[in-house]
């Protein structure tokens, strides 16, 4: 590699070549960015392929996050199109696409009676072949097969008494005020809970039973009679009504002020 050349007193000078035997550094501000440019030709050339799903009747085949990377495709010919050109573009790149690490969903029509077939052939990448899961982790977030956030609900509550758990074991001892820091800081953290959409009504309940219950559990001297109302207020802490409210709200108003055209494709055809 050659740095750019530096220009000093009207003469243009050049460093010696060296190479390069690390990437970038992991969790550097920096990196995804130096990676999005490193592969932005990969992503231009599958979104030129012309095979992939519409949404609205804007055509999308790959969503891409760093190196999270989704690709979207209405047929398994498709996808296995779309595979294909992955691993030869990536080659081309000198990376290798880890088949332990990937995945394929697929996701369930919405009348079953239009199901032409449920059993379709492995995937084959880089010599080696996709497993097929029903749920999926895409940046956080639980996706199913059946796009219903059931399943991302109850991670969350399994989160929430993990975490309070943690708390109680480690800062049992500790005054009302740091608790209350505590408690906000590690059991508020409700990531990706404004894009649940369609789940059943009981998961729900559940969860808010379960942020009820890690309240009375963390901090002391309340009964299960106490109303949880002034228990909330006594500790400054918002309900959960409040808390789903405030970030379906945030996102809405990131989704409004975003400069993203897919974002802004969807806002306009879900109004």
């Amino acid at each position: 590699m050659q740095i750019n050349p530096c220009v000093l007193s009207g003469k243009t000078f050049f460093s010696d070549k060296f190479g390069i035997a690390n990437g970038t550094r992991q969790g550097s501000l920096l990196s995804p960015c130096l990676f999005n440019a490193y592969i932005s030709e990969l992503i231009s050339r599958i979104n030129e392929s012309g095979i992939g799903c519409t949404c609205g009747g804007k055509f999308i085949n790959i969503l891409a996050y760093a190196d999270d990377l989704v690709l979207l495709a209405p047929s398994w010919s498709g996808l296995q199109s779309l595979l294909h050109l992955l691993e030869c573009l990536s080659s081309n790149l000198d990376m290798i696409i880890n088949c332990k690490k990937t995945v394929c969903m697929i996701y369930k029509p919405v009348s079953p009676s239009k199901a032409l077939n449920c059993d379709f052939p492995k995937f084959h990448l880089n010599t080696g072949e996709i497993a097929y899961v029903e749920t999926f982790r895409y940046l956080g977030h639980l996706i199913s097969n059946d796009a219903r956030d059931n399943c991302d609900i109850e991670r969350e509550i399994r989160n929430m008494f993990i975490r309070t758990n943690t708390l109680i074991r480690k800062f049992h001892l500790c005054s009302k005020r740091v608790k209350i820091m505590l408690f906000k800081t590690f059991c508020l953290c409700f990531y990706g809970i404004a894009l649940w959409n369609s789940f059943n009504v009981t998961c729900l309940n559940r969860l808010k039973a379960a942020y009820h219950k890690c309240v009375k559990l963390f901090f002391f001297g309340f009964s299960r009679r106490d109303s949880m109302s002034a228990i909330l207020i006594d500790l400054n802490l918002p309900s959960f009504d409040t808390i789903i409210c405030n970030h379906r709200q945030s996102l809405n108003m990131q989704r409004v002020n975003s400069i993203n055209s897919f974002v802004n494709h969807l806002l306009a055809i879900s109004l």
